[in-house]
């Protein structure tokens, strides 16, 4: 299932592992980021939106097969929607200013 398009109005935010997330009654650990944002529910870590991404949006969050993409504040991003075409699993959200 592709990522809520409104799931900050939809979820609460909490703090996860020192990470914002949003949360509901079914998603653990929810949705991480804002104007780039994946869901750690669903993201399968098979780096597919970390080698696509021309400025290195995404950094690794946890080990082994925890891992998960995590989207950087700290990044210029550039919006080229590589990251969210090539998922297999369709969890990125792109949300232009």
């Amino acid at each position: 299932m592709p990522i809520d398009p409104n799931f900050q109005a939809n979820r609460v935010a909490t703090t996860v592992e020192n990470l914002k997330a949003w949360n509901n009654a079914s998603s653990s650990p929810g949705i991480n980021g804002t104007d780039i944002a994946v869901d750690y529910g669903l993201c399968i870590g098979d780096a597919a939106c970390i080698e696509v991404c021309p400025v290195n949006v995404f950094d690794w969050q946890g080990a082994g097969a925890d891992r998960k993409a995590l989207p950087s504040s700290k990044r210029d991003y550039i919006y080229s929607l590589g990251c969210k075409a090539v998922c297999p699993k369709f969890v990125i959200r792109v949300n232009k200013p």
